[in-house]
């Protein structure tokens, strides 16, 4: 299931997690409305895995190519030095900047 909306803000400050390492929390914010909650793990566990395999110096497969590629054009592959995705206390979504929001299935998905 897809997203049903989604809005942008920007925020002029950031801020670092209180927990775990200190992950710098982006700048620019997307809210994305869902409802299922299996599709929000699922898309953690792929943008994890994306951060992964650009995060391997080594790598030269089409997949991780493509992952630093994305990664650069949005700007947060400079923010990637010592991050660390296997970390429980690492927050995919906060680091990139993404606000899940689960919403009933009575409302409409046109709205943002």
């Amino acid at each position: 299931m897809t997203p049903i909306t989604s809005s942008v803000a920007t925020s002029s400050t950031s801020s670092t997690r209180p927990t775990g390492p200190t992950t710098v929390r982006a700048a620019h914010r997307v809210r994305l409305c869902y409802r299922d909650e299996a599709y929000r793990q699922r898309t953690e566990v792929r943008t994890k895995n994306l951060i992964a395999d650009a995060s391997l110096p080594t790598s030269s497969s089409t997949s991780a190519l493509l992952a630093k590629k994305a990664l650069k054009y949005r700007k947060v592959y400079d923010r990637m030095t010592g991050v660390d995705v296997n970390d429980p206390n690492f927050d995919v979504f906060e680091f990139l900047g993404v606000d899940w929001c689960k919403s009933s299935s009575m409302e409409t998905s046109g709205h943002v």
